[in-house]
């Protein structure tokens, strides 16, 4: 039996071939959407006879600008939306030469190219669109890492320092005995070094690099410069190891080493496992400890730089979930693709 809407099924081939678009409600509906506008827009071509280029103002079309925003908002890629749009031409185009009633070659060729354009005007502003999101979340990651840094510096390593200053002021001014001095320097002297731990840790997790390594060897290596002591700290590996796109990797170590730097300051003393999971599609690496946990929903103030993680594994297309409780641990997780960006 004949179908009597050739578009839905369309579609529906399309959602099969694409399940995460699919299944998010929003994506659907994009989806949806925006087939329906270009084979409305294609009739339109057709019949004014437009068979002008594809370069156009329609790339700045607002449009078209949100719907790459919200691939980007949910980390779909362009190359997906292009492989649609093959399936969607690939499907469409009897159907189109039939509605259109196109019957000459000379006809055939202006049905083609009217689906043609009116499916394809509107990627180049996606596109735009999808890589200025990406570079604002980029943008937005750096400052709070720079917000982030700055509190540090000011909450933990100039109180330390102050703290020892103080110390030392005191044995100045008050000229203890002997024990009492001793005792007050050693004090001094103690709160100063760890401060110059929290420096040198600063600078390392500032200079994290994967270089040549794999992303789990890379981890390894700086979590021996940033935990020499630490002895309640896991890392395991499964599956096949790969190497992951330089930029993809930076980005993800950064993210890894932020979810162990909070927990050294929120978890202190916990048992943390770090595992990777690497398949062909994705890389699975899982962040967990049995410190004392918090409430993520209630976590008004971004204990844990969960706000600056999401945005950093947003611009490598990946996903980070937190899972935590009072009581019951913490757990990061995050996803990152494998060969699709």
């Amino acid at each position: 039996m004949q179908n009597d809407n050739p578009l839905a099924a369309v579609l529906a081939a399309i959602a099969a071939e694409f399940p995460d678009i699919a299944d998010d409600p929003a994506l659907g509906q994009s989806l949806t959407d925006n087939v329906s506008s270009m084979i409305a827009e294609a009739h339109e071509r057709y019949t004014a006879g437009t068979d002008g280029s594809v370069v156009s103002h329609a790339f700045l079309d607002p449009e078209h600008l949100a719907t790459g925003s919200l691939h980007a908002e949910h980390a779909q890629h362009p190359a997906g939306a292009m492989l649609a749009a093959e399936m969607l031409f690939d499907a469409y185009l009897p159907v189109f030469i039939d509605e259109v009633g196109a019957t000459s070659t000379a006809e055939v060729l202006r049905a083609t190219r009217a689906l043609h354009a009116g499916i394809w005007s509107r990627f180049p502003a996606g596109a735009v669109a999808y890589t200025e999101a990406l570079r604002q979340r980029l943008t937005t990651a750096h400052l709070d890492s720079r917000t982030q840094i700055a509190r540090d510096l000011h909450d933990r390593i100039a109180h330390g320092i102050l703290a020892g200053l103080q110390r030392l002021d005191l044995v100045l001014l008050t000229d203890p005995s002997a024990d009492e001095r001793a005792d007050q320097l050693d004090d001094a002297a103690r709160l100063l070094r760890s401060a110059l731990g929290d420096v040198q840790d600063l600078a390392v997790s500032l200079h994290a690099r994967v270089g040549d390594a794999l992303l789990d060897d890379a981890l390894r290596r700086h979590v021996r410069d940033l935990f020499p002591d630490d002895d309640l700290l896991f890392i395991e590996s499964t599956g096949v190891s790969g190497s992951l796109p330089n930029w993809q990797a930076e980005e993800a170590l950064t993210i890894l080493l932020e979810a162990l730097t909070n927990r050294g300051k929120h978890a202190p003393g916990s048992t943390t496992s770090v595992r990777f999971v690497w398949s062909p599609a994705t890389l699975l690496v899982t962040v967990a400890d049995d410190g004392p946990g918090f409430d993520v929903q209630g976590d008004t103030d971004g204990r844990l730089g969960q706000q600056t993680m999401r945005e950093r594994a947003a611009v490598i297309g990946a996903r980070l979930d937190v899972e935590s409780a009072p009581g019951s641990g913490t757990t990061v997780r995050l996803t990152i693709p494998r060969g699709t960006l």
